[in-house]
């Protein structure tokens, strides 16, 4: 059973216009309660939309379902449950197929998951913030202490303010933290009795 993670993507048109949304909402709308053919059963899948869409879901990882759907003056949002991580491949395929643009905010507390890639805050405003404590008190091994101690003791009651998962691998990364991608940054980052937390910057 997987832990699920809340997306919440809006797509836009990249010239501002709208002439292109009523259209994927309504494909949207459809696959968010769809029904085989064959069984009747209800499904809201977004493989789905993908197949209808001529993508072949073999070989994608695309486990995701539909939750809701709203259309905005600008843009539409399109809320989904994933397993235990956000689906940007997923969602550069339907920009793609419908030829728009997109931003998400994904989080999954448990897998430590806070993703907000709209740095400009247009759709989306919520920020996080990475706090540390207790250093001193941590059991960290002499190699451990060498590679981290001295910057893990700079950040000691220091709040530090990120506008996207891709900012803190920056930071991050400056310091030694060797980390591909932002699951990693999360595990390293529990090690040293870091957390995230969310705030809004509204």
């Amino acid at each position: 059973m997987p832990n699920w993670c809340n997306n919440s993507i809006a797509f836009y048109q990249e010239d501002g216009g709208n002439d292109r949304l009523p259209a994927f909402f309504a494909d949207v709308q459809k696959y968010t309660d769809h029904k085989d053919p064959e069984t009747g059963e209800s499904s809201n899948w977004v493989g789905h939309l993908l197949k209808a869409n001529g993508i072949d879901t073999n070989s994608l990882y695309a486990r995701g379902f539909f939750s809701c759907s709203e259309f905005c003056d600008n843009h539409v949002r399109v809320d989904m449950e994933t397993a235990w991580a956000p689906l940007p491949e997923v969602y550069d395929l339907i920009a793609e197929k419908y030829n728009l643009r997109y931003v998400y905010i994904a989080e999954e507390p448990g897998c430590e998951v806070y993703v907000n890639t709209d740095t400009e805050g247009r759709f989306f405003s919520t920020r996080y913030l990475l706090s540390s404590f207790e250093i001193d008190e941590l059991e960290l091994d002499k190699d451990i202490l060498i590679e981290y101690g001295e910057r893990l003791r700079e950040l000691e009651d220091e709040t530090l303010y990120f506008d996207s998962a891709k900012e803190v691998l920056e930071t991050f990364g400056e310091f030694k933290f060797c980390v591909p991608d932002v699951e990693t940054l999360n595990q390293r980052l529990g090690e040293f009795n870091l957390h995230v937390y969310e705030y809004d910057a509204a």
